[in-house]
């Protein structure tokens, strides 16, 4: 994830846990991909979808964490999309 104070931006450290089989890495690594596009940085979203190969619970502890994250907000916009979003949180002022 970015992070943008003013004019300057700066990648953030992933927190992701060791799993035995990286799976969670790699939805983390996946998720990180799709924010740091231009494009989304602009609209301060990203909708996904979980792909089929890609665990469950992977996605449940993901969505705990980031929903326990301040200025991180998740929503289901349909049973298989969800929302993560940050625009509302960031105060570039």
């Amino acid at each position: 994830m970015y992070v943008q104070y003013k004019e300057f931006t700066y990648m953030l450290p992933l927190a992701f846990s060791c799993s035995s089989s990286g799976s969670y890495e790699r939805l983390g690594y996946r998720l990180q991909g799709l924010i740091a596009s231009p494009h989304v940085q602009k609209r301060q979203y990203i909708e996904v979808r979980p792909a089929p190969d890609e665990s469950a619970t992977d996605w449940a502890m993901l969505l705990n964490a980031l929903e326990e994250t301040n200025g991180i907000q998740v929503e289901h916009v349909e049973p298989d999309v969800i929302r993560i979003a940050w625009r509302e949180y960031i105060d570039l002022n």
